[in-house]
């Protein structure tokens, strides 16, 4: 059986900038399901709830599992129009080929629009013992990164730190550079996942740069790329967190 290809959707809070995973989207077997974001005990929909969330209109009920033939309109408009004299460049740009599927160009692009704020982001991938995701990091236009941007390259290793003093969240994680300069955050959906594999259960893991975008926006300019291994303890803490691939497709 083929695995799943998963994307999760995020809202963020406009006033308080804070992001949270909201929905899934799913592809399998040529079906699409989307689904609310229910089991995460930290920034799932039940927390975006009580902080200014309302329900995606074209899906009112947070219980419920959609499931289609095609993607759901409301995502399939937050593609790039195949007309645009520029959609061959958009491809490039992504490293995406002429044979790519509705869900790699979500993937890549986050499927974000200037009227709203969602997009689409990459799961954490849990298989066996081992586990990999990649994300853009947080907060890039507050702290060093555009100091140091031209020394950054691809491939280079970053170091991921717990901040235990930091007041807004006491589980975030920094991205450091090797020499120690302070580039941002792991965004929160996935900063619990990093914070219990440092502090509580032991697992290892290597993070390096995987893309940089010196003229993309701030929240778009560097992407890392983390993959490591899971202990038994974080085994079971880890389904708690992010759904297991054979969950996703039984939902």
């Amino acid at each position: 059986m083929s695995r799943p290809f998963v994307l999760w959707l995020i809202w963020q809070n406009e006033r308080t900038r804070q992001r949270y995973h909201v929905g899934n989207l799913v592809h399998h077997e040529g079906k699409y399901m989307f689904y609310y974001e229910k089991h995460a005990k930290r920034r799932g929909v039940i927390e975006a709830l009580k902080n200014g969330y309302h329900l995606h209109l074209a899906f009112p009920d947070v219980n419920k599992v959609y499931v289609s033939e095609r993607l759901f309109g409301p995502f399939e408009r937050r593609l790039p129009d195949r007309r645009r004299p520029d959609f061959q460049e958009i491809l490039r740009a992504h490293g995406l080929s002429n044979d790519y599927t509705n869900m790699d160009l979500l993937r890549a692009t986050g499927g974000r629009l200037a009227t709203d704020t969602y997009e689409f982001v990459p799961p954490i991938y849990v298989y066996g013992n081992e586990f990999d995701f990649d994300f853009y990091i947080a907060g890039w236009r507050y702290y060093e990164g555009e100091r140091v941007l031209d020394r950054l390259q691809v491939g280079d290793e970053v170091t991921l730190q717990l901040e235990p003093t930091n007041e807004k969240d006491p589980k975030a994680v920094v991205v450091l550079t090797k020499q120690g300069e302070k580039l941002g955050y792991v965004p929160a959906f996935y900063s619990e996942f990093m914070f219990r594999l440092i502090d509580e259960s032991g697992g290892t893991y290597k993070a390096n740069i995987q893309f940089i975008h010196p003229n993309a926006n701030p929240q778009l300019k560097v992407n890392v790329y983390v993959h490591g291994t899971l202990t038994p303890t974080m085994k079971k803490l880890q389904r708690d967190m992010v759904h297991d691939m054979e969950l996703v497709v039984t939902v």
